[in-house]
């Protein structure tokens, strides 16, 4: 009940603020987390009182844009936070060119609501107020770049210029491998046994369960950085991708500029959830564990990855530059990118 009474309302609210029938004034709704991830004791959604499977949450997430709501969906609470400031950025910027104008004040827009009949809470009938588009643009690739300056601080030099990016050294041409070149590797794995595949993948620092076609597969990818290898064969922590632990340090590399004022935690958490690289939300599922849980065990090890300085804030280590946190967190920006997960929209040199 609960839901179809704010439903209703929010297409009151929208034809009030959108000048009547016109309804130029979008609804939008944010389904926040993953409903599978939701389930308590009995199967359904929430509270087993609320008697909603998943099927039924999905089915009416489904029916949303019919009923004249655009739809956007987050991970958690900060993915939540990064669109509510992508759409209050443009709100900000439609009302200072002149786009839109505030008309009422909060007690007149309630009072108007208020006033209105039940029926123009119904759903719309005309297909010009069915299946809108999100207020804002929320999936990466239709995102612009962003910006070389840093966004915390006042910080005014480009993060990404540092000795583990742009250093000195020659780099050697990205390798194009040609579909013959893999047909040849493919038939060459193809007879091999499977303890022979078994190592080649240890060698790589690969999975070494499941069938041979999995073995294979996983051979005929790029190979990863080799500082993560390395670390592996040490025993070293190696952050997976995606997890929490990677989009802090993807997020620490593309947003700190060495030897300036490291980054707070609040900050931190958001720009690693704007990376995409977490598997889970950074925020948590409401559980004892968040995204920043591992963050202690970035700050372990000689060298740590990362370092924690006065007044709660974060930066990479920056020593020695072939093992540092710096070094490390720009393996993992590749293997991101590789696996289709970082959203930063530029992509790091191999």
């Amino acid at each position: 009940g609960r839901w179809e009474r704010q439903k209703r309302s929010m297409r009151k609210a929208q034809y009030v603020l959108g000048g009547g029938p016109a309804r130029r004034c979008q609804i939008c709704y944010i389904i926040e987390g993953d409903p599978n991830k939701k389930k308590v004791h009995g199967g359904n959604v929430g509270r087993r009182t609320y008697s909603q499977s998943v099927e039924d949450v999905e089915d009416a997430i489904e029916q949303l844009p019919s009923q004249g709501f655009s739809v956007m969906k987050s991970k958690g609470h900060l993915d939540t936070i990064v669109i509510l400031a992508k759409v209050a950025q443009d709100v900000s910027w439609r009302a200072k060119n002149g786009s839109i104008e505030a008309r009422f004040t909060y007690k007149q827009f309630l009072s108007r609501t208020k006033q209105l009949g039940d029926e123009l809470g119904d759903p719309p009938t005309e297909r010009e107020h069915q299946n809108p588009a999100p207020p804002v643009v929320v999936n990466a690739e239709h995102l612009p770049k962003p910006s070389s300056n840093p966004v915390d601080g006042n910080n005014t030099s480009n993060p990404h210029s540092d000795p583990v990016q742009n250093n000195d050294q020659p780099k050697a041409p990205i390798q194009q491998t040609s579909r013959e070149e893999i047909s040849e590797e493919h038939s060459e794995l193809k007879n091999m046994s499977i303890s022979q595949l078994k190592e080649r993948c240890k060698e790589r620092d690969e999975k070494t369960g499941g069938k041979k076609v999995d073995l294979i597969a996983r051979l005929l990818k790029p190979r990863k950085p080799e500082i993560l290898i390395m670390r592996a064969r040490r025993k070293e922590y190696v952050p997976k991708v995606p997890s929490s632990n990677a989009a802090l340090l993807v997020a620490l590399l593309l947003n700190h500029v060495p030897g300036t004022e490291g980054i707070s935690k609040e900050r931190l958490m958001v720009l690693a959830e704007e990376t995409g690289i977490s598997k889970e939300s950074m925020s948590g599922n409401g559980g004892f564990y968040d995204g920043w849980s591992g963050m202690k065990q970035l700050q372990e090890g000689d060298p740590a990855l990362v370092r924690r300085e006065k007044g709660h804030r974060y930066s990479l280590t920056t020593q020695p530059p072939e093992t540092s946190g710096r070094a490390v967190a720009h393996a993992l920006h590749i293997l991101a990118h590789r696996e289709g997960f970082c959203t930063c929209g530029t992509p790091p040199p191999y």
